[in-house]
């Protein structure tokens, strides 16, 4: 289905284009968290809440959430079929990742805490805790679903568009590959796949924030 032919604000791309930047703040890591684990720990551990700098790294995926929230619900009001689709996923996950910034945040890094790492098996680390690996699995649903619809919608007269937006995704899905299968059966590397993930939907936030801008076309 065709949308309206027209410019959508300026503002709403900045949004998803400074949404990418903030995204990539694990790459501070070795500046603010050097003994964090890179190879074998989340990412999500630099914003544990007993973790140096812990604020900087939540805050930044708080912003992040938010701002890829506001601007795709925003697109998603104009926009019609698989477009819709792709940026209500957009939302999702814009929503689901200011809550593991902030609301669902870890207490602890399990990867370089043995007493964290025995807690969080027993369960007896706090709700918000918990809560992480629910917030976190519908940020990548909803990222996954954007990439997916929008994909689908850009294969008609924004075809150029759909070519470019095939690497990210593909960085990304294989990112999500690699780090489920690490889930399942641990090989001590799940920190590169995820990190792999997370280059992948920074550069899918950039690229969505090149065609909310550029394309005024969807099939």
């Amino acid at each position: 289905m065709t949308e309206p032919r027209r410019r959508r604000p300026p503002l709403l791309a900045s949004a998803l284009a400074v949404s990418a930047v903030l995204y990539a703040s694990w790459l501070l890591a070795p500046l603010l968290n050097p003994e964090m684990d890179t190879i074998g720990g989340y990412a999500s551990e630099l914003a544990a809440r007993d973790q140096p700098y812990h604020l900087v790294f939540g805050l930044a995926d708080t912003a992040t959430g938010l701002l890829v929230a506001l601007a795709s619900v925003a697109l998603a009001r104009d926009a019609r079929g698989w477009a819709r689709t792709g940026w209500l996923g957009a939302a999702l996950f814009g929503v689901a990742t200011a809550l593991d910034g902030w609301v669902a945040s870890l207490d602890c890094a399990p990867s370089i805490d043995a007493q964290c790492a025995r807690l969080e098996r027993l369960g007896e680390l706090s709700v918000r805790h918990e809560a992480h690996s629910v917030s976190s699995s519908l940020a990548i649903a909803g990222a996954l679903l954007s990439v997916v619809a929008l994909l689908r919608a850009l294969r008609g007269p924004a075809r150029g568009w759909f070519r470019w937006g095939l690497l990210p995704a593909a960085v990304l899905l294989a990112g999500t590959g690699g780090t489920l299968l690490e889930a399942v059966r641990p090989d001590m590397v799940l920190g590169v796949w995820q990190r792999v993930q997370l280059v992948g939907l920074s550069g899918w936030l950039a690229f969505t924030a090149v065609v909310a801008h550029r394309v005024t076309r969807w099939d």
